[in-house]
């Protein structure tokens, strides 16, 4: 069985990273890599649930670790508990690897949440030649990889609450992107999925 530790573990290495890049892409390049200056209502609103979805997530982790008794209360599911967390433990792996790889192929370009004036240089190499939000699908597959690791109510909750903010910010971030980048985006989304794989395009 994995340590019941590693979904805190993992949780907290993730949020550590991408606090860490965005204080070296602040030093390194004069920008301000934390900002939801753009639809500032809306993003603001979106940032105070992502914090408490954080949050939770955070704490239903520590409940897993500390306090297992209590997810039984909340339906837990038990079917073959050891061999979804060992599948858990490699979503964790995979989920974080994917996030800080493309945090630092992104470079200077690397923010959290959309800024006033707008994002900074279109990224389409690396693992966003393959997903045009891999930093997202790293996200979700972390949330998904929580609920495997402990299947019940709260957990699927979160995940679904993950997903619509997601979907929120990926939209808000695409609008932006349009209109800095024009016809190189459109290029670019047509070629490449939103979550993942590429397309081919066919002209008439």
């Amino acid at each position: 069985m994995p340590p019941a530790w590693l979904p805190l573990a993992a949780l907290a290495f993730i949020v550590a990273a991408s606090a860490a890049r965005v204080w070296a892409v602040e030093r390194a390049y004069n920008v301000k890599a934390f900002s939801f200056g753009r639809h500032a209502a809306l993003q603001s609103l979106a940032e105070r649930h992502w914090k408490f979805a954080v949050i939770t997530a955070f704490a239903l982790a520590g409940i897993s670790w500390l306090a297992p008794e209590w997810e039984a209360q909340l339906g837990r599911l038990v079917v073959a508990q050891g061999l979804m967390q060992w599948v858990a433990s490699g979503l964790f792996a995979l989920s974080a690897l994917v996030i800080v790889t493309a945090q630092m192929q992104m470079g200077a370009s690397w923010r959290v949440g959309v800024p006033k004036e707008g994002p900074g240089a279109l990224i389409t190499h690396g693992l966003f030649s393959w997903s045009r939000n891999p930093i997202f699908v790293g996200l979700l597959g972390a949330m998904f990889a929580l609920f495997v690791w402990s299947p019940h109510i709260l957990t699927a909750a979160l995940l679904a609450a993950i997903w619509t903010l997601t979907l929120i910010q990926v939209r808000i971030e695409e609008e932006a992107l349009r209109e800095t980048h024009g016809d190189t985006y459109e290029h670019y989304a047509a070629h490449v999925g939103r979550w993942f794989g590429r397309r081919s395009v066919h002209r008439c």
